[in-house]
C-alpha cells in the first residue's frame, strides 16, 4: 500500500533520497556526466560523495527498478512492429590501462499499443544480442542493413527497411 511506503528509502539502509538519487541518475545517464565530474560538483558545494557510493547508488537504483525494465521489455515485445537500431559505446576496462573497449546499446521500441523504449547492452556487435533479445518476436522489424539481423529475419520475422538508411 502507498501508506506502507511513506518514509521508506529507496534503497535500505541507504543515506540517499529519492531526490538525490534522481538527481545523480540524470546527471549519468541522461547529462552523461562521468561520476568523477558530479564528484568534483558535489565537493564544490561542500558535499563529499565518493563517486564508488554514487557508482553503488546507481547498482542498486538499477536493481529497484529491474522488473519495471522487465516489464516493458516484455510489453515492447508483444508489438505487431519493433524499430531497433544500436549505438557504440565506451566501456572502461581495466586489463586495457586506462583506455575504453566498444560495447554496444540496443535500442527496442514497441508500436502505438506499446510505446515503450527498451534498452540492452551488449559487450560486442554480434547477432547473439538481438537474436536472443528478439527469441520469441514473430512480427515486423524495422532496422538498419545490418547483416546480423538476416538470421532474425530466417526464423520468420518480417524485414521493414529503415528509411533513415537510404542512400540517393
Amino acid at each position: 500500500t502507498p501508506e506502507a511506503l511513506e518514509g521508506a528509502a529507496p534503497i535500505a539502509k541507504g543515506l540517499a533520497g529519492p531526490g538525490l538519487l534522481a538527481y545523480v541518475i540524470t546527471s549519468k545517464l541522461g547529462d552523461h556526466l562521468p561520476l568523477y565530474r558530479l564528484e568534483r560538483i558535489f565537493a564544490r558545494q561542500d558535499v563529499h560523495i565518493a563517486r564508488s557510493t554514487m557508482c553503488a547508488w546507481l547498482l542498486s537504483a538499477g536493481k529497484l527498478v529491474q522488473p519495471l525494465v522487465d516489464l516493458m521489455a516484455n510489453r515492447v515485445r508483444e508489438s505487431r512492429v519493433i524499430h531497433t537500431d544500436e549505438t557504440r559505446v565506451p566501456v572502461q576496462d581495466e586489463t586495457l590501462k586506462g583506455k575504453c573497449k566498444s560495447g554496444r546499446i540496443w535500442a527496442y521500441i514497441g508500436d502505438l499499443d506499446h510505446p515503450y523504449v527498451v534498452y540492452h547492452y551488449t559487450p560486442d556487435r554480434t547477432r547473439a544480442g538481438p537474436s536472443k533479445w528478439l527469441d520469441q518476436f514473430k512480427g515486423y522489424l524495422q532496422a538498419d542493413a545490418y547483416g546480423g539481423y538476416d538470421g532474425i529475419y530466417a526464423t520468420g520475422v518480417k524485414e521493414v527497411a529503415c528509411w533513415a538508411q537510404g542512400r540517393v
